[in-house]
């Protein structure tokens, strides 16, 4: 399970709206942070400065300054990856002080959002949509995202705990990127008599890209393209999945179970056409006419 104290944090607050320009929000949502901790904190802001120094002790950082953190995101937007692994990753490190208390850091971000007109927020809202986007899309390139910084921030703003945070998830994200592109599995080799002229065929680029008979769709396109398919063609259909070995596991992931889950939708609603009833509640003999009628015939 990804989903941690860290992804937490980052994304706990973006809901806050748009305002006028004063006091930067940012210090004050680490405020909260902070306050959410039974020791206000101490131990997430030694946290952070020890691994700061620990980033810049191995050479993954030049110094502590800002503009040391943009040449890094620099980096990664060029190469999508940085030279040297950090040997600690924070969001294990952040796991080991414990967790917050996540009403305490709710109210207090209630107590901001109606307070948001004494605050400049313009930075958060523009990184907020970014970050948005990014989860909308399931492609979370290290070098699309630091590009995407970059765009956004300044060395000032990577002087704020706020923005440090953001690059160190980063960090995650390409040790958590790595992990899975190695467990992507082995492409299968094709079903002696698998003929594949007729087949749907489904490739997922390095880039994270769907490609649907090698038009560019996204995953709701693609579930569309895949009911229409099954519809058409039903025990004669044959889908070719494949993928870049560069391509995130997840997404991968999400390609096959949308595959899957529309061919059950048709079949559900072939049983209650057929049946009256629902799948699971056919006969053996029944549940396999209707996979005979719609198979689950995907090449890997």
């Amino acid at each position: 399970m990804r989903k941690t104290i860290l992804l937490n944090i980052i994304f706990a607050t973006l809901f806050l709206s748009c305002s006028s320009q004063k006091e930067r929000l940012e210090n004050k949502l680490m405020e909260c942070v902070y306050r959410s901790y039974e020791d206000d904190g101490t131990k997430l802001a030694k946290l952070i400065s020890d691994y700061e120094n620990l980033l810049v002790n191995e050479g993954i950082l030049k110094d502590n300054t800002g503009s040391s953190y943009r040449k890094i995101l620099q980096n990664i937007a060029k190469e999508g990856d940085i030279k040297k692994t950090p040997s600690k990753f924070f969001q294990i490190e952040l796991q080991k002080i414990g967790k917050p208390n996540g009403i305490k850091l709710q109210e207090c971000q209630k107590a901001l959002l109606q307070d948001s007109v004494l605050y400049d927020i313009s930075k958060f809202k523009s990184l907020e949509k970014v970050i948005v986007n990014t989860q909308k899309s399931f492609d979370l390139r290290p070098d699309l995202i630091a590009k995407d910084y970059l765009n956004i921030l300044t060395n000032n703003d990577f002087e704020l705990d706020f923005y440090k945070l953001r690059t160190y998830f980063l960090f995650e994200i390409m040790n958590t990127n790595d992990r899975i592109s190695r467990k992507l599995p082995e492409l299968r080799k094709e079903k002696p008599k698998s003929d594949l002229s007729k087949a749907l065929k489904i490739y997922l680029t390095k880039k994270n890209e769907i490609l649907v008979d090698n038009k560019n769709v996204n995953l709701e396109e693609l579930k569309k393209l895949v009911q229409e398919y099954e519809f058409k063609n039903k025990s004669e259909s044959i889908i070719s999945l494949r993928n870049n070995r560069n391509a995130m596991y997840k997404r991968y992931m999400d390609i096959q179970n949308a595959i899957i889950g529309e061919i059950n939708n048709l079949r559900e609603k072939l049983a209650k056409e057929k049946y009256n009833t629902t799948f699971n509640k056919l006969t053996k003999e029944q549940a396999g006419i209707i996979k005979k009628i719609y198979p689950e015939n995907i090449v890997e």
